[in-house]
């Protein structure tokens, strides 16, 4: 899948320009198409307000939403400011994104 492309989509559907971290470009590039379309589904779930929110301890302005597929390497976490902006989406393998999950004050 084409890096790029993707973050236009996501860019879209958030309705917000965010920041794309960890390895995101890497990660995507190495997606299988499914695993792609289930990311987007689960991101236009984020939007709606149908996924569910965790709040974390250590930053009280920020809703965190966790995607993790079953048989995959890799995970993602998407922040959004309480009553704002979705902010970052975040994609890379499970090392980074437990890294990141506690740096956002999640055990």
């Amino acid at each position: 899948m084409d890096p790029e492309q993707i973050k236009k989509e996501v860019i879209s559907i958030l309705e917000s320009d965010i920041n794309f971290e960890g390895h995101f470009d890497i990660v995507v590039s190495n997606m299988n198409d499914n695993l792609v379309r289930s990311m987007i589904e689960w991101i236009k779930s984020c939007k709606s307000g149908t996924e569910p929110i965790s709040t974390s301890k250590k930053f009280r302005n920020l809703i965190v939403f966790f995607f993790k597929p079953n048989d995959t390497l890799f995970r993602a976490i998407l922040t959004k400011e309480n009553n704002a902006y979705f902010i970052t989406l975040f994609l890379d393998k499970h090392k980074y994104y437990d890294r990141e999950r506690r740096r956002l004050g999640f055990d």
